[in-house]
């Protein structure tokens, strides 16, 4: 906010209350972080492509950057998305993620492995220091709790493309600074 606008991005946070930031997502995760403590927000879309490229930490470090937020205060919340049961990538894109982490390919030799972009998010946060219990997604156990539902699995709630093909609706995940 008072900034020129970006050509594109990924990624938005603020610390001015009252104003609604949002993400949108169908099959990628709309992620919000907050920072109580020093009272900024954030939203960024994630796909596949966007989760290689760190758009999960770039935003967080931008609240840092931005409004001297510390790392360990950031909360993180994992918005539906296409999930690890429904979600594959040709076997070149899926050795990336392998790179993250191996948990986060299941049928690795397949010529197109599942994907869990959620659990490489929460790899990369944590790795970028957020602190694990800051972080919803969904290993969460509590089911009324868990948020984090495959957008693919349930087409009563959720628009998915892996699941409707082109012609699709989106979610969106929003946040604001209340007094």
């Amino acid at each position: 906010m008072g900034k020129p606008e970006p050509d594109w991005y990924d990624g938005i946070v603020t610390d001015q209350k009252g104003v609604t930031i949002a993400a949108p997502g169908a099959d990628c995760i709309p992620l919000l972080f907050c920072d109580p403590v020093r009272k900024v927000c954030g939203a960024a879309h994630s796909g596949w492509k966007g989760t290689l490229q760190g758009v999960a930490m770039a935003t967080v470090n931008a609240m840092i950057a931005e409004f001297g937020c510390s790392v360990k205060d950031v909360l993180a919340v994992l918005g539906p998305s296409v999930g690890p049961c429904c979600f594959t990538l040709p076997k070149e894109d899926a050795e990336k993620f392998h790179a993250i982490h191996p948990n986060c390919v299941r049928l690795f030799d397949s010529p197109s492995p599942y994907v869990d972009i959620r659990k490489a998010t929460r790899i990369l946060l944590e790795r970028g220091g957020i602190l694990p219990q800051n972080i919803q997604d969904d290993s969460v156990t509590d089911r009324s709790q868990n948020i984090t539902l495959c957008t693919s699995c349930h087409p009563d709630k959720f628009f998915s493309h892996v699941r409707d093909g082109s012609n699709f609706g989106t979610q969106i995940g929003f946040i604001s600074i209340q007094d």
